[in-house]
């Protein structure tokens, strides 16, 4: 365990005295700016027994996590900018995750946490000081990356990062998972957490940091895999639609359309030129208002390994008000469901068809 000497800080400081204090006394400005990834290997201990933790992680929002113990699969999970996703070991297959699951991931980050303690929190506020582990702590209130509250303990003693609260959204109502820095350890020219005591509703989860190594992570382990990449595009495209119809513009969603759209829907198949497709959007969105046109269910997207091709299907609750024949604006509620398929096209998604139905109306 690492003694770190005594700094304490002035009665009064500001947010930014308080962090500023914090990373400087983990190492000068210069070792810090250094390094550009952090290998983390934990022994673990959980209510349920042992386990293994290893982070690989690197500036750039990149990340690759896995827990596994003696017996059963490994969890493998990544995290590269706004792409989040799983692997299977032993097939390989990857599969897109939520950022719910990417900021859980990143929350054992607690060697970069301690770095940059606002990298992923924002809306800092300082609020009266408080004990955490038995010191006198700064104390700020944050938000998470997911808008909900946290809360970051800065030891008054040594100006060091010692607790966090943070929301455990695997749980509703949301619950508290508390987070304490118990022990430090030198790496180069570093102050880093080495030993980690995370508590839940379940119990206390120790992580010893044995090992923990700086710039030594082969950045290619982060590079996305074709399909995860494809299924961020496509639920870019997916919310572009979204925003087209609350937007009331047809152009932005007619831009999507490959030039041989195929429509399905109503007992036909129709082959409608993009100029038509613009001209059919312009009327219904001239005369619509939408108030809602929101997913029932997350969208269901599947892409060809090679990322070339992909199909998605939506349901959607859609509300809007538009004038009936006597002109009053009256309002309508539906809820559809449709397929879609993509194809890649010089880089680029386009809709080449679309099957849509509607719900029957109630009786």
């Amino acid at each position: 365990m690492l003694t770190v000497a005594v700094n304490a800080q002035p009665a009064s400081s500001s947010v930014a005295d308080i962090v500023a204090r914090s990373v400087t006394a983990l190492g000068a400005s210069d070792a810090r700016a250094a390094i550009h990834s952090i290998t983390a290997l934990a022994d673990c201990l959980s209510p349920t027994g042992p386990y293994q933790t290893e982070i690989y992680s690197a500036r750039g929002d990149r990340l690759k996590f896995k827990q596994f113990r003696a017996q059963g699969k490994p969890f493998v999970a990544f995290v590269n900018g706004q792409h989040f996703w799983t692997r299977d070991e032993s097939t390989g297959h990857a599969n897109p995750a939520d950022k719910a699951l990417a900021m859980m991931i990143r929350s054992h980050e607690f060697q970069w946490i301690a770095l940059a303690p606002l990298a992923r929190f924002s809306h800092p506020v300082l609020q009266a000081d408080e004990e955490f582990d038995g010191a006198a702590c700064s104390k700020l209130r944050v938000t998470d990356e997911l808008g909900n509250p946290a809360t970051l303990f800065f030891r008054k003693q040594d100006s060091l990062l010692v607790g966090l609260l943070l929301a455990d959204t695997r749980q509703q109502p949301l619950a508290t998972v508390r987070v304490a820095f118990k022990e430090w350890t030198q790496v180069g020219k570093l102050k880093l957490p080495s030993k980690v005591v995370a508590t839940d509703t379940a119990g206390d989860f120790t992580l010893h940091f044995k090992t923990i190594h700086l710039n030594q992570v082969d950045e290619r382990i982060f590079e996305v895999p074709k399909k995860i990449s494809a299924m961020h595009e496509l639920l870019q495209l997916h919310e572009q639609q979204r925003t087209a119809h609350l937007r009331n513009n047809p152009e932005l969603l007619v831009s999507m359309f490959a030039d041989e759209f195929i429509n399905l829907s109503d007992g036909r198949i129709t082959r409608p030129s993009r100029a038509e497709s613009l001209q059919r959007f312009r009327a219904y969105f001239a005369r619509a208002t939408f108030q809602e046109w929101d997913d029932v269910v997350p969208p269901v997207i599947r892409v060809a390994e090679d990322g070339s091709l992909a199909y998605v299907i939506v349901q959607k609750r859609v509300r809007l008000t538009a004038p009936d024949e006597q002109g009053k604006p009256k309002e309508e509620a539906a809820v559809f469901a449709w397929l879609e398929t993509y194809e890649k096209r010089a880089g680029t998604w386009a809709l080449t068809a679309m099957a849509s139905t509607r719900a029957p109306a109630s009786p």
